[in-house]
């Protein structure tokens, strides 16, 4: 891994994104690392706030080889996988799971999110920039009464460069062969932490009325199937539905 550290960025998936386009050859897993982040992004724009000098906030470069755009989602299992390993690691006694499509919840807190955006020639992801937004230290979430942090949750700091370096391992043994791993071979792990699996909850669709359902899964293109109270089994892409929790 090469390491960019940078004093204060508005967004590390918008630096990296400039190199890519820029230069004619970055190595793999170039990260871009900023213990002041102004401007994050999380999906589709969604602005991802971050206390200076407190979070990790870091974006990485992924040259995958022969990676066709059916498999984009198992991008969308991995990344996160590699993020809940990491954190079991640290001894949290809170139950760690991964909000679809990708953030990363402990304790029905949002603690992380990710954002991975690909570059597609063809039929084939060239590469991908991969976000990723974890709050450690943090302690005031003044006005954002869902999320938390490492240090809130289990009482301890943490050192940040530490946990950037095991998510960094942990991301490269997890991509390792990614282009020759089916959904199956993932999906049955990233389902046990798919959070609310199983559970009655609360759904926003972006037209018409809120509803209940129960999340059974997701599908090889990353749509969130859910079994309605009327025992409609519907697919939602990315937003195109809202869990509310």
């Amino acid at each position: 891994m090469k390491l960019i550290t940078l004093p204060s960025i508005d967004s590390t998936n918008r630096y990296l994104k400039d190199l890519v386009h820029s230069e004619a050859v970055l190595p793999n897993y170039l990260t871009v690392f900023t213990p002041v982040q102004t401007a994050g992004v999380g999906q589709y724009g969604a602005k991802w706030q971050s206390e200076p000098n407190t979070n990790l906030t870091f974006s990485t470069l992924f040259i995958p080889k022969n990676l066709t755009i059916e498999k984009a989602f198992i991008l969308n299992m991995l990344v996160p996988l590699a993020v809940v390993k990491v954190l079991k690691a640290q001894d949290i006694a809170g139950e760690i799971k991964i909000k679809w499509p990708n953030d990363i919840i402990i304790e029905r807190k949002k603690v992380g999110g990710i954002l991975i955006e690909n570059i597609i020639q063809g039929q084939q992801i060239v590469k991908s920039v991969i976000g990723i937004g974890l709050n450690v230290n943090q302690r005031d979430f003044n006005g954002l009464p869902k999320a938390s942090s490492l240090a809130n949750i289990t009482g301890r700091a943490f050192k940040i460069k530490k946990l950037l370096k095991e998510v960094m391992n942990a991301l490269e043994e997890m991509l390792e062969g990614v282009s020759a791993t089916s959904f199956e071979q993932v999906y049955e792990e990233y389902q046990e932490y798919l959070f609310q699996r199983g559970k009655v909850s609360a759904f926003r669709p972006k037209t018409g009325k809120d509803f209940m359902g129960i999340i059974r899964g997701v599908t090889p293109n990353g749509a969130l199937i859910v079994a309605t109270e009327t025992e409609e089994i519907k697919q939602f892409q990315l937003k195109e539905v809202e869990l509310l929790y």
